[in-house]
């Protein structure tokens, strides 16, 4: 799994509780970043904030939804910020401030373990 957000805080916290949850997980602090992560390391889903420099949460999303190695990723949206239309990029939308245990179960959705 990979976790893009440019607030290191959340980076943090996010990774520590999924890797104690028995996630591999792995970190991007923007989504330049996290494509170039994944062109590198396959991961099984994308746990992306909204807004973020360089490339934002939904660029992120267009750019791996467009190419048919990564079409198939699911991608999980953060934002306190909701987009008028994030369509059917996202398999699902999570609205920040957040209970990291329905991060969890969220996550359990599309990474059963």
């Amino acid at each position: 799994m990979l976790i893009v957000d440019d607030e290191p805080i959340i980076l943090d916290l996010l990774r520590d509780v999924l890797q104690d949850e028995g996630f591999t997980v792995i970190t991007a602090n923007n989504g330049a970043a996290a494509l170039y992560l994944i062109e590198r390391t396959p991961v099984a889903l994308v746990l992306t904030d909204l807004m973020m420099p360089f490339v934002s949460g939904i660029d992120l999303a267009q750019q791996l939804h467009s190419n048919p190695q990564t079409a198939g990723i699911p991608l999980l949206l953060m934002s306190a910020v909701m987009p008028r239309q994030v369509g059917h990029i996202f398999a699902a939308v999570i609205h920040k401030p957040f209970e990291v245990d329905a991060i969890v179960r969220i996550v359990r959705q599309f990474l059963p373990k």
